[in-house]
């Protein structure tokens, strides 16, 4: 019977630990900070998109925009990736290369994706004591007031808080004007695949709304 209860004891002790470090973690949170879209623009919304990441590194360039033309693309709209018709994004040449693009896959529609800023910023977690109730059966009179609780301390420690900042633009081809822009920010993403992910959610949606998506 002591054994059972020690067992149960143990096994709420470690459920309590296990919240306490869950509680310590921060959450990774996304959300579009501004938005615009050009009241002038009667359409039609758009349904082939040429999508490119100004990412200076290659590969992360190529992920990015796999991964984001393929979330636009469905059975009415298509997304394409542009490092599939430019590799290589020349600083010199940039404007030509979209243009030669736009007019190899057809796009009525071209979005950018930069990467504005990526923050830094430390905060302190202060330490917690949290007392778990222990089984008394089995103490006398006087020490089972000393036994009765459990202390559990949970020291408190810094974290680094980072801070994500995107801007996201969409031009229309047959103006060559923007028509839609928006700045998001996700606060302690656990990988650049998650800014991605959630990333692609809230602007595709955006824009649907907003009548620029097909």
């Amino acid at each position: 019977m002591a054994t059972s209860k020690k067992n149960i004891l143990l096994s709420v002790s470690a459920i309590i630990v296990f919240s306490l470090l869950l509680s310590a973690c921060s959450p990774t949170t996304s959300n579009v900070v501004k938005r615009w879209n050009d009241p002038d623009y009667q359409g039609p919304a758009l349904k082939k998109i040429l999508v490119i990441g100004i990412v200076k590194d290659n590969a992360k360039r190529q992920s990015f925009e796999k991964n984001f033309s393929s979330m636009i693309t469905t059975s009415n709209r298509s997304g394409i990736a542009s490092y599939t018709v430019i590799p290589n994004l020349n600083k010199t040449g940039k404007k030509q290369q979209i243009l030669a693009a736009v007019g190899k896959t057809g796009a009525d529609g071209v979005l950018m994706v930069t990467l504005l800023r990526v923050s830094k910023a430390e905060s302190d977690d202060p330490a917690t004591y949290t007392f778990l109730p222990t089984a008394g059966y089995g103490y006398g009179m006087y020490d089972y007031y000393d036994r009765s609780h459990s202390l559990i301390y949970n020291q408190g420690n810094t974290r680094t808080n980072t801070r994500v900042s995107l801007a996201t633009k969409l031009f229309s081809v047959a103006t060559e004007k923007m028509i839609w822009s928006a700045t998001t920010e996700s606060f302690n993403p656990s990988s650049a695949g998650t800014v991605t992910s959630e990333l692609e959610k809230m602007v595709i949606s955006d824009m649907q709304k907003s009548g620029m998506l097909k």
